[in-house]
């Protein structure tokens, strides 16, 4: 391609110097015959429009061209560079909002989280509560059980004891005032009465 670029260069400096050197000739021809004045309509503007339209060829052809192809691929790499980086702006805006609807979730997990807690704690601080009520009526219960118990075992043995003392001093009471025939009598009565209820 480079040597192609390369004869190209060289075949239209060729021509152009076959253009160009016949053109000096002629107008050096010209100039000769050249009248003074602003605008002169002869020959030679012919020949300067002529070299004006070679020199225009070219640097349309060596210098426009490469400028142009050079301008669009500048032109091709800037709105290559400008859609990538409204790509990536768009990711981070996308990742941004991605990360402020984490952080919304994660805030919002952890209040229920927090309500769940102080739920759950005010449950267990209720049914701790509950419990120990129920313990302490239980065992206020068991202790008056156990007290009346202990109550009704005293009086019991309060009167077994009073009836013991009761009949150990009526005993003596009566083996001091019963005589013997006393005695058989009592007990020829008591004998009757077994004997009677049999």
């Amino acid at each position: 391609m480079e040597r192609v670029r390369t004869s190209g260069l060289g075949s239209g400096i060729v021509s152009l110097l076959l253009g160009v050197v016949p053109q000096v000739s002629w107008a050096a021809a010209a100039e000769k015959e050249h009248a003074p004045g602003i605008v002169n309509l002869d020959i030679t503007l012919l020949l300067q429009a002529i070299n004006f339209l070679i020199l225009a060829g070219i640097l349309y052809k060596f210098l426009f061209k490469p400028l142009s192809a050079f301008m669009e691929k500048r032109a091709e790499g800037i709105r290559h560079s400008l859609e990538e980086a409204k790509r990536a702006r768009d990711e981070v805006v996308r990742a941004r909002a991605e990360h402020e609807e984490s952080l919304r979730a994660a805030r919002q997990e952890a209040a229920a989280l927090r309500q769940q807690m102080d739920r759950e704690m005010a449950e267990e601080r209720e049914r701790l509560i509950q419990q120990s009520r129920d313990e302490a009526h239980r065992l206020l219960t068991q202790a008056r059980s156990e007290i009346e118990q202990e109550v009704r075992r005293a009086k019991a043995e309060l009167r077994g004891e009073a009836v013991h003392l009761s009949l150990t001093a009526a005993e003596r009471l009566l083996r001091r005032s019963l005589t013997e025939a006393d005695h058989r009598r009592l007990a020829e009565q008591t004998i009757q009465e077994l004997g009677g209820t049999s």
